[in-house]
């Protein structure tokens, strides 16, 4: 009778045990798979995002074409017809989208890339579609749409064509939807895009695709059919909610398939962009299902192991008294292997005390090279203040003889504004030598200013403007429209650019048409200053030892600037690199991290990791 209660416990604790496991198991595959789908919907979110933002601005900028504005003028005129349809196609190729048409002031197309094709859009009016209408106001325009003519998916985006102050057409982009089979190869779930009201118009599974999310009243489902935005599709709902906001505050959801069953999903959804897209992801509930069954049974083995376990140990008991008398005996050898153990701790204290002893040595002597490497990085930069103070002295020399010209002249005005020039000047070397400490040794992030970049470049060309006008150099200066702040220091990040403006002039000794040119770009948080010549360019062996301490393609040059350079926009947490330029010379391109108003230094250390 006690043998039998024993074997109902054990079995009873088992079950529950396993209940137990069972369910621990599933909540954690489940919340795992639900992790998994927020980090694979929101990596589709990204690129999709990334990738219609690539085709967006395209429209603003082709619009301004002189070519497309001729034929608004002259729309009777075939060989501008000939021309615009080739002048489409060709920058519809090289774009690689779905379409791209000009149509007139009444929405009707004038001119299509596919104009050769069976679907060409010439002849056909979209005049009701809210992208032209968007646009024919003057204003951007985007829009998600099955094509009416292609019957393919599709996003539009459209600009005005506007000809001195009158808008005469609008210029459409078309972006085949496909593109989300191309960015998404790592597909481990259902997923589906829905617009606001619910309608699925992209999805992995083709029974979901053109159904709705929602239960959408009559006049909504008569409203959609009306536009032809989806086509003539019946719009299934696929779940019981009426409101789709709804949707995304659950992390379960019943889908109806095909077959009108229904299946509890796991999912997750993220928006996608400023339509009110919801990208929605889903993995069956009883995809879960195999792992909990295999973790169930290997629980239960475990058990059933245990159990044996402790049955053979209960069957061991009797044989306690004896291992008792053993235990005796090893006590006994256990105190003289302890005595033992104390002379080899006495003995390993002793090796302590001297691996201390070495350490010490140790630090002492790391230390001493330390201020060894410290005193070589101050000879070397001792030995090139020359070459960053002889810039502004030859500047300096300019304005003299300029100013001797202008006495002649009696232009004092002029002389009184070299002179302010000349003092600006020796303010500069002050500052100069003033923070010739700073390339020994790496910036304090606390410490640092900040660097208006369109003020920095216009004090470099101030200074070695007259300079290049006198060696017939000519400058082209893209001045950035708004306040670009980066993270530097304006004195240093000056001599940086002056000294590539200075490398680049003297590239330029033997070249008929000298040109230099710096612009800054803006790439997310980083800010990139573009300083290039046409000259002759660099082989790869330059381009490679460039940067090297005392590497010099000048005879009397100390091959120090650049690599000096280099170490103060490192100091920023920048870069510098050199590149070849579209007009075969010389790209020197400098990258600083950008400062953005309201974020804290913490914040933007984050954002450049």
């Amino acid at each position: 009778m006690q043998k039998r209660l024993i074997i109902f416990t054990v079995a009873l604790v088992g079950l529950v045990l396993t209940a137990f496991v069972a369910s621990f198991t599933y909540f954690s595959i489940e919340k795992r798979y639900v992790q998994k789908i927020e980090t694979d919907v929101y990596q589709l979110q990204e690129k999709l995002a990334a990738e219609l933002a690539r085709y967006s601005e395209i429209p603003v900028v082709l619009s301004a074409d002189p070519r497309l504005k001729r034929l608004l003028r002259a729309p009777e005129s075939e060989r501008l017809f000939d021309e615009t349809n080739a002048l489409l196609s060709d920058w519809n190729a090289r774009l690689n989208s779905d379409v791209l048409y000009l149509m007139n002031r009444n929405g009707m197309t004038v001119a299509s890339s596919n104009v050769h094709s069976e679907r060409s859009f010439v002849g056909h009016s979209y005049h009701y579609r809210p992208y032209f209408q968007q646009a024919i106001q003057g204003q951007k325009g985007q829009y998600y749409a099955l094509g009416v003519v292609s019957d393919k998916r599709g996003y539009y985006f459209s600009y005005p064509v506007i000809d001195g102050e009158t808008v005469t057409g609008v210029l459409t982009l078309k972006v085949d939807l496909s593109i989300i089979d191309r960015i998404w190869n790592q597909q481990q779930f259902d997923y589906l895009i829905a617009d606001p009201l619910g309608v699925i118009f992209y999805s992995s599974r083709d029974d979901w695709l053109y159904q709705s999310l929602t239960l959408l009243t009559e006049p909504q489902k008569k409203a959609i059919r009306d536009s032809r935005r989806y086509g003539d599709t019946k719009l299934r709902s696929l779940t019981t909610y009426r409101n789709a906001d709804v949707l995304s505050e659950k992390n379960k959801l019943s889908i109806s398939n095909s077959a009108q069953e229904r299946e509890m999903m796991l999912v997750s959804t993220t928006p996608l962009g400023t339509e009110g897209w919801q990208i929605f992801g889903f993995t069956p509930v009883s995809a879960s299902f195999p792992v909990v069954i295999q973790a169930s049974g290997i629980f239960v083995l475990f058990y059933a192991l245990l159990v044996l376990v402790i049955a053979a140990w209960l069957q061991n008991v009797r044989t306690r008294r004896q291992l008792a008398k053993l235990n005796d005996q090893l006590e006994i050898k256990v105190a003289t292997r302890t005595a033992s153990l104390e002379e080899t701790n006495t003995a390993l204290r002793a090796s302590i005390e001297q691996y201390e002893k070495a350490q010490a040595a140790l630090r002492q002597t790391e230390s001493e090279l330390i201020q060894a490497a410290k005193l070589a990085m101050l000879g070397e930069m001792s030995a090139s203040i020359n070459h960053e103070i002889n810039q502004p002295l030859a500047a300096m020399r300019t304005y003299t003889e300029n100013s001797l010209k202008l006495m002649e002249k009696a232009r004092y005005q002029d002389v009184e504004n070299n002179l302010t020039t000349i003092n600006e000047l020796i303010g500069l070397i002050a500052d100069i030598i003033a923070r010739f400490k700073v390339f020994a040794r790496k910036q304090d992030e606390s410490t640092r200013n900040r660097a208006d970049v369109g003020a920095v470049i216009s004090a470099s060309l101030a200074l070695s403007e007259a300079s290049f006008i006198k060696k017939g150099i000519h400058i082209q200066c893209a001045l950035p429209t708004e306040d670009l702040i980066v993270k530097a220091d304006p004195v240093q990040l000056e001599q940086v650019i002056l000294n590539l403006m200075s490398n680049a002039a003297q590239a330029l000794s033997h070249i008929d048409d000298p040109r230099i040119g710096i612009h800054a770009e803006v790439m997310k948080d980083r800010i990139a200053i573009h300083v290039w010549d046409n000259g002759p360019g660099m082989d790869n062996d330059t381009k490679k030892r460039i940067f090297s301490p005392f590497f010099t393609t000048k005879t009397d040059g100390l091959g120090l600037g650049l690599t000096i350079s280099r170490r103060i926009i490192e100091s920023f947490d920048g870069d510098l690199q050199a590149q070849d330029h579209a007009t075969g010379g010389a790209d020197f391109v400098v990258t600083i991290p950008r400062f953005i108003e309201g974020t804290s230094d913490h914040d933007e250390r984050d954002l450049d990791h």
